[in-house]
């Protein structure tokens, strides 16, 4: 019998809830997972990026909706990496959609070929390809 394993959730909370999900779904066309609307202070997005999910919830303004225990402040020093195959094809159709870029594609002196964009709030993703996983 396989064992099921989980999938890894990278999750944030924004002010800027609706452009995220369209820069994650139309922009990047990464495939919506699942979604959630169950107020206006509850909402968010699973999108799968690699083997991993991108949660994007939207940032509660009614404090009584606020779970005590979390971190609603923008994220900041947090990136992504996302594991990809064929990064020149996937690096040439986000440049034709005008994809804001961090960092231009390029070989990495450890090996990874890869590129970086960012999102409508700041947050990094790294697109790598690795030489060593062909």
């Amino acid at each position: 019998m396989a064992k099921k394993e989980g999938k890894f959730r990278f999750a944030y909370f924004t002010d800027k809830y609706q452009e995220t999900c369209g820069f994650y779904r139309d922009t990047l066309e990464l495939k919506l997972e699942h979604s959630w609307d169950r107020s206006e202070d509850d909402k968010g997005s699973l999108f799968k990026a690699g083997m991993g999910l991108i949660e994007v919830l939207k940032r509660p303004g009614n404090e009584q909706q606020k779970v005590k225990d979390l971190d609603y402040r923008h994220p900041q020093g947090a990136f992504m990496v996302v594991q990809v195959w064929e990064i020149d094809e996937l690096f040439k159709k986000y440049k034709k959609k005008r994809v804001p870029f961090k960092e231009e594609i390029k070989d990495q002196a450890w090996g990874h070929r890869s590129f970086a964009v960012l999102d409508p709030n700041g947050v990094v993703l790294f697109f790598i390809e690795d030489q060593f996983d062909v």
